[in-house]
């Protein structure tokens, strides 16, 4: 695959929320280069035909940010694909923390409070792990990369909020990409919810789950405002990460284009 030129959007029929992060500019009008980054929901169920698209793709590694209770049921390998497991272990907390709440009527202002402080959390709990991302990234080896969790949209989206903002995009497109996984998940979401109220008679709590699980603008700029607040900019992030100077102008150099 050229690179270098934009490519046109990549439309998989058993992998959801899946699309190529590249083509987005930053704030030095420079491109982040396609083909290198993927994101998406888990390809658990991948059919021969996405197969063949991720073989086209040329991915070499798929970086897996679910737990293991999570990946057990996986489906699927993919002939010459490594997986990389990343854990950020957070479906037992984020059921706990919600439960309560979603049988309650007018609980939809302490389930965003709740989602937005699971995102803090996430980000913290991605520190051990960033440095390993930024290594896969910076090997032509290892890359182009996939990376997903169960949806590819909380922790997934942190992830490549990171990326985008070591990359020196700009606030609100980083806010774009993120929000992006609405359009993609919620038909899914509505359609699955919906079943699961007929068959409980109603009494399913299907609107207040599809709340909790809508990605909020509000979210992605707490982790925004908390690389900045907290950590002191999004290099500080990357040294206690563990990585070196030389990180992020080799990141740069690799995948941004005039």
């Amino acid at each position: 695959m050229d690179r270098d030129k934009p490519q046109q959007k990549i439309n998989l029929n058993s992998v959801l929320n899946f699309r190529d992060i590249g083509g987005i500019i930053t704030d030095d009008n420079k491109k982040i280069k396609d083909g290198i980054i993927f994101r998406s929901a888990n390809p658990d169920s991948i059919s021969n035909e996405d197969i063949t698209m991720f073989h086209f793709l040329e991915i070499r590694t798929i970086i897996d940010l679910r737990a293991p209770t999570e990946y057990k049921k996986r489906k699927r390998s993919i002939d010459n694909i490594d997986i990389l497991s990343l854990p950020l272990d957070f479906q037992q907390t984020t059921r706990e923390k919600l439960k309560p709440f979603l049988y309650k009527k007018n609980s939809e202002s302490m389930i965003s409070d709740i989602s937005n402080s699971l995102y803090i959390e996430m980000l913290d709990a991605t520190l051990p792990i960033f440095r390993q991302i930024i290594e896969v990234l910076l090997s032509e080896e290892h890359s182009p990369v996939l990376i997903h969790c169960q949806a590819g949209k909380d922790r997934t989206g942190i992830i490549c909020a990171l990326i985008l903002q070591a990359l020196g995009v700009e606030r609100q497109l980083i806010i774009d990409d993120f929000m992006k996984s609405n359009d993609a998940l919620l038909p899914f979401f509505k359609s699955m919810l919906l079943k699961r109220k007929i068959l409980s008679f109603g009494f399913f709590p299907s609107d207040r789950i599809l709340y909790a699980i809508t990605l909020r603008q509000r979210n992605i700029e707490s982790i925004i405002d908390r690389i900045k607040d907290h950590y002191g900019g999004i290099e500080a992030y990357l040294k206690e990460a563990g990585c070196d100077a030389t990180c992020l102008p080799e990141l740069k150099k690799r995948l941004l284009i005039r």
